[in-house]
């Protein structure tokens, strides 16, 4: 080879693979607006490489353009014609070209414009083997070109090409370009408040503290969560009793707030953790827990028959533990029609619809009609995610008298129906909220509209809420929760709340006020449950309140500060001449105190509509002293945290309420054996055991090491 081919390569080389004008455009304009300096780019660093790198598939046209007089040359022009099945039915995109590391700063920076009225994309980052996601959301874009930027930390290691990232672009007809997609690692050299975004999860519409939706959902609060309380007091005559001090002493929520639960490790169970049971009765060391929870796995169809989280005697033993301990306990899930969610010989007799509804009938039989699971779950999750998962659809298709397939969803919920029509049944997806395209999201809607056209006895929808890097809108959310309630006329909850880790957690703490204030103002709204509440435990170990070390997070704070102050009821008041003391509690459990004179009376009641109570101070006509000997505690002292109680045989069952030093009800248990095994999971101290029978009650002292 000459000098002048040598010369012709070398210059070829430089052209090639060397950094162009318009990366070079974009470090420039960080340096000089932003001081932001160095960094590398991860895809490639010029659009010759971009162009040849890039990925693109799907039912679209896809044209490469010249463009001049911006700062890049090269664009792609994609028409989609219709929209698809799946947002990501269309996309196109980049893989990384260096490996990354979990920490590092990744900006992400692209051109786009719309050439019709109307666009939707999903722009995201995401693992090419897993699909977990780095940021994932929803853009429109103007008829003008305008740059954005997208910053995140990565929450993982990325080999080469292990990290895609571009957009999702089947979510409507529509005709869009796009240029100079790229990436800079910046490693450790900054934070994510340092770079530019165009999506910043600092500015999530309605986080202002004088967003118009707080005051509206606070007046709901206010109207909704709230009842008139009138306590009458009157001696044993009947006369009213002036100047008693009347006290309200909350003990549980009407409405539901818990988590998603790991059975397993509840006692007796294969991965019991003394910890984790007790941090779900005492979230903020103060005795406050979770009333409304739901298993993570163990009832979903595989869960159960292929016992992942130990045999079916143990899931129902957590499931009673939890009842017995005050919790209600949702069902999670009958049916999750994909192939990845049904059983091997589902998947495996497709086309033989008769073994098929044997086998969805033995399932709906086993656990509608289980003898001591159906006394503790009394909501269940009959349909999940329909709307991707279509299997079973799909099969049923076949069958001579449907049309679509989806007929049998029909048939599911009235044979559960049948079987117990006190369930409540709800249909569970993460459309709407945590996902979707408009088409999706149509479709979603328009499955709902079959099941509620042709009177299908559903109950509720649940809202699964895995909200990305950047947070929803909150208007926006509202207007979701408003547009299915008001279609539907359905019951609703929040059944699987979390948040993506690149989100900074004062921000997540944000948030999850936020979520959780509208969740609990909306009038169709019953519930909020996260998906996981430890990171210990948690499928994106990201749960909104403990780290693994039992470390309460600043959303942990939060959701303590609101459930457990904010909206909590401890207020006291003085009869006046007519024995009457008002109060407006939340509703839910409450103990009332009544005292005047050395008297005092306790009642509890539930609160769930306007009522007049009526007190009798010193009313103990039925209350009897009762023999302490008959009544014994083993061990006492307890060492490993399980006793026993033994009481004459007159008694059929006891009830049991266990006080701290500090008077506060720490556990209630209705319905006690004789003899039976109670595991109490309390800290060391000294507590007082009330236990009361049909004759009356009597107290012992129980000590705890």
């Amino acid at each position: 080879m000459n000098y002048s081919s040598l010369l012709f390569c070398f210059f070829l080389s430089f052209t090639c693979f060397s950094q162009d004008a318009y990366h070079q455009s974009i470090l420039d304009n960080l340096s000089m607006n932003h001081n932001i300096q160095g960094g590398t780019f991860i895809f490639s660093d010029t659009e010759a490489g971009l162009a040849s790198r890039g990925f693109q598939y799907g039912n679209a046209s896809f044209r490469d353009n010249s463009e001049v007089n911006m700062d890049f040359t090269l664009s792609k022009r994609i028409v989609v014609t219709a929209a698809g099945n799946n947002a990501w039915d269309v996309g196109m995109g980049q893989e990384t070209t260096s490996p990354i590391s979990e920490g590092d700063l990744i900006l992400v920076t692209f051109w786009a414009k719309e050439n019709s009225s109307g666009s939707q994309v999903f722009v995201f980052a995401e693992d090419a083997n897993s699909f977990d996601k780095q940021f994932y959301f929803s853009l429109n874009f103007t008829p003008d070109w305008n740059q954005y930027f997208v910053a995140f930390k990565a929450t993982q290691s990325f080999a080469t090409r292990r990290l895609k990232a571009g957009f999702h672009l089947a979510t409507t007809a529509q005709d869009i370009t796009i240029a100079g997609f790229t990436a800079i690692n910046y490693k450790d050299a900054y934070g994510v408040e340092d770079l530019p975004t165009s999506f910043s999860p600092f500015n999530y519409e309605g986080i202002e503290e004088d967003a118009p939706w707080r005051a509206l959902a606070e007046s709901r609060i206010e109207r909704l969560r709230k009842a008139d309380l009138t306590v009458n007091v009157s001696d044993k005559n009947g006369n009213p009793v002036e100047g008693a001090m009347v006290s309200i002493e909350m003990q549980q929520h009407e409405f539901g707030f818990g988590s998603a639960l790991v059975t397993c490790r509840f006692p007796g169970n294969n991965c019991f953790d003394q910890t984790y049971v007790q941090k779900i009765f005492n979230l903020d060391g103060e005795g406050h827990g979770f009333n409304e929870c739901v298993n993570e796995n163990a009832l979903k169809w595989r869960g159960w028959e292929e016992e992942w989280l130990g045999t079916p005697e143990q899931t129902v033993s957590a499931f009673e533990y939890l009842n017995d301990s005050g919790v209600t306990m949702r069902g999670h899930n009958l049916l999750w029609p994909g192939s990845d969610f049904l059983p091997q010989d589902i998947n495996d007799n497709l086309d033989n619809l008769d073994y098929l509804r044997q086998r969805i009938d033995a399932r709906l039989s086993e656990m509608i009609t289980q003898p001591r699971l159906s006394k503790v779950v009394r909501d269940w999750d009959v349909l999940n995610e329909i709307t991707t998962n279509r299997t079973l659809e799909e099969a049923f298709r076949k069958d001579p008298n449907f049309d679509t397939g989806r007929e049998l969803y029909g048939e599911i919920f009235r044979k559960v129906r049948e079987m117990d029509p006190d369930l409540e049944l709800y249909i569970n997806d993460y459309m709407a909220i945590s996902s979707g395209s408009a088409a999706q999201i149509a479709r979603y809607k328009s499955f709902l509209d079959e099941l509620k056209d042709d009177d299908v006895p559903f109950d509720g929808i649940g809202f699964q809420s895995h909200i990305g890097s950047v947070p929803n809108s909150i208007p926006q959310v509202e207007a979701i929760f408003d547009d299915f309630y008001q279609r539907y006329n359905k019951r609703m909850k929040v059944t699987e709340y979390d948040i993506n880790a690149a989100v900074d957690e004062g921000i997540q703490a944000q948030y999850l006020r936020d979520f959780l204030t509208l969740t609990f103002s909306h009038p169709g709204m019953d519930a909020f449950i996260m998906w996981g509440f430890w990171d210990g435990n948690h499928w994106k170990a990201n749960a909104p309140m403990f780290e693994e070390d039992w470390t309460l997070k600043p959303s942990g704070e939060m959701f303590i500060q609101k459930v457990f102050n904010d909206w909590w009821t401890e207020e006291e008041n003085i009869s006046g001449a007519d024995g009457r003391a008002s109060f407006r509690p939340f509703k839910g459990k409450h103990k009332i105190i009544v005292s005047k004179d050395g008297m005092t009376t306790e009642v509890e009641m539930l609160l769930g509509a306007d009522e007049e109570l009526n007190v009798v101070l010193g009313d103990v006509d039925s209350v009897q002293e009762l023999d302490s000997t008959d009544f014994v505690v083993s061990p006492n002292p307890v060492t490993q945290g399980q006793v026993t109680l033994q009481f004459p045989n007159k008694y059929s069952t006891v009830d049991i309420s266990i006080y701290d030093v500090s008077g506060k009800q720490v556990l209630s248990r209705t319905n006690v054996l004789s003899d039976e095994v109670q595991n109490l999971y309390l800290s060391a101290g000294t507590y007082n055991l009330e236990i009361t029978t049909t004759d009356g009650s009597l107290s012992k002292r129980l000590l705890i090491l």
